[in-house]
């Protein structure tokens, strides 16, 4: 897994991204990965896998939103350094897997 700056995360993300959150504004995570979907129907299925126990809703926003500094500075300060995309879970196992990217550190 190669960490990526913005630019391989624009290129690695739909243009509307979708994610999990308890609350209506932040994003549901486990630390130190971040879940990002492609579909809002493809959040809350992995909602439903997951079992968390609480009422997750989904929120879609431009992936452009989720490039600037000040939303990549919050997903590391709360210590979120990997993210999934379209992430889905094993019946087998119950580990997710799919695609994980590392965020770079700032320059």
């Amino acid at each position: 897994m190669h960490r990526v700056d913005a630019d391989e995360l624009a290129s690695a993300l739909p243009a509307r991204v979708w994610y999990l959150t308890s609350n209506g504004v932040d994003m549901w995570c486990r630390r130190p990965y971040g879940f990002f979907f492609s579909s809002s129907e493809a959040a809350m299925t992995f909602a439903a896998a997951m079992g968390t126990g609480e009422d997750l809703s989904a929120i879609g926003v431009d992936a452009s939103d989720l490039l600037r500094d000040e939303t990549l500075g919050g997903l590391r300060g709360m210590e979120v350094t990997r993210l999934f995309i379209d992430p889905a879970i094993d019946p087998q196992s119950g580990d997710v897997f799919g695609t994980i990217l590392r965020l770079a550190e700032p320059n």
